[in-house]
Parts: C-alpha cells; sequence; structure tokens
C-alpha cells in the first residue's frame, strides 16, 4: 500500500518515484478531520425555518420566537417572494418592522479560530433609492453598513473566536421609517 502511494502507474507498467523522495520518504497525509473547512455554524441564516404568513409581509415584534434560530430584539419583517425577491429561498428579512429593528444568533464557535460571516443585504421594495443603514456585531467585532439599491450584495467579515459561543447581530440604524435593509442567506463559516 505504501508503495502505491509513492509510486506512479505508467501505462501497464509500475514506476516508483526513486528520484523524487525515494521509497524512504515518510508521507504525511492529513487526517480528513484535520482539514474540514467551511463549516457554517449559523441556523436559518436564509429565514426559511418556518412559513410564516400568507402575506407579503408579517411584521415580527421583539420576543417573537416565530423565527427559529433567532432572538428578536426589535420589531422586525419576515417578507414573501410575492414582495421581495429573496436572494436564497423564499423568504427574506427587513431589519425595519415599524421602526429600526434587531435581532441576533448565538453561534458555537472555538476560541481562537478564525470565521468568516457573510451575508446579502438589499433595500426591500419601499425603500429601494435611498440609503439605509445598520450595524453588524459578529464575535468581539463590530460595523457598520449601508445599500442604497434594491439589488442584493454580498457583505463579508471576519473574526477570531474569544470565546465558546460568539453572537451575530443585525442592528437597524434607520429609525422612524418602516422600510430599511433586506438581509439573506446569513452564514458564519469556520473549522
Amino acid at each position: 500500500m505504501q508503495l502505491l502511494r509513492r509510486g506512479a502507474v505508467v501505462g501497464f507498467g509500475f514506476f516508483a518515484l526513486m528520484g523524487c523522495g525515494g521509497p524512504d520518504t515518510v508521507i504525511q497525509d492529513p487526517e480528513l478531520g484535520d482539514v474540514e473547512q467551511g463549516i457554517n455554524v449559523a441556523t436559518n441564516g436564509s429565514f426559511e425555518n418556518n412559513a410564516i404568513g400568507n402575506f407579503n409581509y408579517v411584521v415580527l415584534n421583539a420576543g417573537s420566537t416565530a423565527l427559529p434560530g433567532w432572538t428578536i430584539t426589535a420589531g422586525i419583517k419576515v417578507m414573501k417572494n410575492t414582495y421581495k425577491t429573496p436572494q436564497n429561498g423564499v423568504q427574506t428579512i427587513d431589519l425595519n418592522g415599524l421602526g429600526a429593528g434587531s435581532l441576533y444568533q448565538d453561534v458555537p464557535t472555538v476560541v481562537g479560530a478564525g470565521y468568516t460571516v457573510t451575508f446579502y443585504v438589499s433595500n426591500s421594495p419601499t425603500c429601494t433609492t435611498v440609503s439605509r443603514s445598520a450595524t453588524i456585531n459578529y464575535g468581539p467585532s463590530s460595523a457598520s453598513f449601508s445599500n442604497s439599491s434594491a439589488s442584493w450584495g454580498l457583505r463579508t467579515y471576519v473574526f477570531n473566536a474569544t470565546s465558546t459561543t460568539s453572537r451575530i447581530k443585525l442592528t437597524s440604524t434607520s429609525g422612524g421609517v418602516g422600510c430599511g435593509l433586506a438581509i439573506d442567506n446569513l452564514q458564519v463559516n469556520g473549522p
């Protein structure tokens, strides 16, 4: 078995690569578990787990449990594909319910490991050409972002985990209006 790992089959014969490491070379094949990358640790990042309502959108107020995996701390909207074409699936959210809203999710992380948070952002249908803004808290970091288009655009943030649980929180900073930023297909990928 070891010879086959260090040699190559050529045509109908076997040719050992003697000059390229030779038969005494130790080959360090990584264990499959050690090289697995890109595991999404977020839950329900496309907001599909639970079909919410039969209308264009439904406002979920703080404390609602209708969006599995997420804790809603200020009102948001869940929008159907009849109202806003999602980036993924048939539902997306608007960070503004009747005003500035927010929600978060605590994801499992490994201390010291690197994670990448990605999600898509767009403007909600009644705010397609005005600028709307929000903040994201991701692990020990935070950032502001904005958008002024109805097209979906990718946002990417990177952090190193400082605890075994990291909070991903999205908060609208466009207060006083019933339309804000649409968010879809959020993932937190790590080792």
